[in-house]
């Protein structure tokens, strides 16, 4: 999942309304026909992030951060105006240290991952973001007084080996920059974990749009710093793909899952939302002939066992 605090498992904090329309398509309701359809194209939004990066050139993958939130928060804010609650803080004061441990959560992740996308594979990026979940159903025991699914201890057994298969320690090149990459990929598993923690913590007290627009603004705010020393030149050149990063790969998608949450449960949010992942890998392979090799393959099946066990 493209990092920045997709709304997951129910945390976004949206209300899921019972939908009581009769219309139905070929036996499959249409309000879940829809909801899976919006889901679906918002994983894909996230996922063409992906090449928005790597079209990139001049700029690290904090500058990047940046600028990405930015036209997104930009473009977020006309969503949030629609929202009854978002600009109206006093009602929801008592919840702004969550809205700000999400916000340094997905600051972190955004940052991260987009230096993660620079510098190793797009399936290692990608693919060791979306094990937060695991992390999560670990850590919601205490955060969360949740019950802990019954299949957390596989999951994370499955997680961690594919996690070493598909980054292979022992033949990275330290010489390059690449050890940078899997670090910062592997950091984005364990920030967007805690991005999707906070999000719980805020269901039902403020709504998914309201915890986008304040995320969105604090990752902005956290990578302006990295920003200070950007070339205007190369700002200039990329400005389309920056734009697009921020929009078709942020703030639309993130528009499209609080729309299939209406219409969906958590549950089938969390599987269509595999798409994302998926399309990675697959972009990675197709456009970038970022390749794996046999091991990588198996640890890219391990990591994709263990979300789906822990996403069941």
């Amino acid at each position: 999942m493209d990092p920045e605090m997709k709304p997951l498992r129910g945390g976004g904090g949206e209300a899921e309304p019972v939908l009581s329309s009769p219309s139905h398509t070929r036996g499959i309701p249409a309000p879940l026909l829809l909801g899976s359809l919006f889901v679906a194209l918002g994983a894909l939004g996230f996922a063409s992030g992906i090449i928005f990066n790597r079209a990139i050139t001049g700029l690290n993958g904090p500058q990047i951060a940046f600028f990405r939130a930015l036209s997104g928060f930009a473009l977020f804010s006309l969503f949030a105006s629609r929202d009854r609650q978002t600009f109206r803080v006093r009602n929801y004061r008592s919840a702004l240290p969550l809205l700000l441990g999400l916000g340094v959560s997905v600051g972190a992740t955004a940052t991260l991952y987009m230096t993660s996308l620079r510098y190793t594979t797009a399936a290692t990026a990608v693919l060791l973001n979306n094990t937060a979940v695991v992390y999560v159903a670990l850590l919601s025991p205490w955060m969360l007084k949740e019950a802990r699914p019954r299949l957390t201890w596989v999951s994370l057994a499955l997680a961690l080996i594919g996690m070493v298969l598909i980054t292979d320690p022992a033949n990275i090149d330290f010489r390059s920059d690449s050890w940078l990459g899997i670090l910062a990929a592997l950091a984005t598993g364990i920030t967007y974990a805690f991005a999707m923690l906070f999000s719980r913590l805020l269901g039902g007290r403020v709504s998914g749009v309201t915890q986008s627009w304040w995320s969105i603004g604090i990752a902005a705010l956290i990578a302006a710093p990295f920003a200070l020393g950007a070339p205007l030149g190369a700002v200039r050149a990329n400005w389309y793909w920056l734009l697009a990063l921020g929009t078709l790969a942020l703030s639309i998608p993130y528009f499209l899952y609080f729309q299939g949450l209406k219409r969906v449960n958590a549950q089938i949010v969390s599987m269509v939302g595999l798409l994302e992942p998926v399309c990675g890998v697959l972009i990675g392979m197709f456009l970038f002939q970022e390749i794996p090799n046999t091991l990588g393959f198996l640890g890219i099946g391990m990591i994709f066992a263990g979300i789906i066990l822990i996403s069941r």
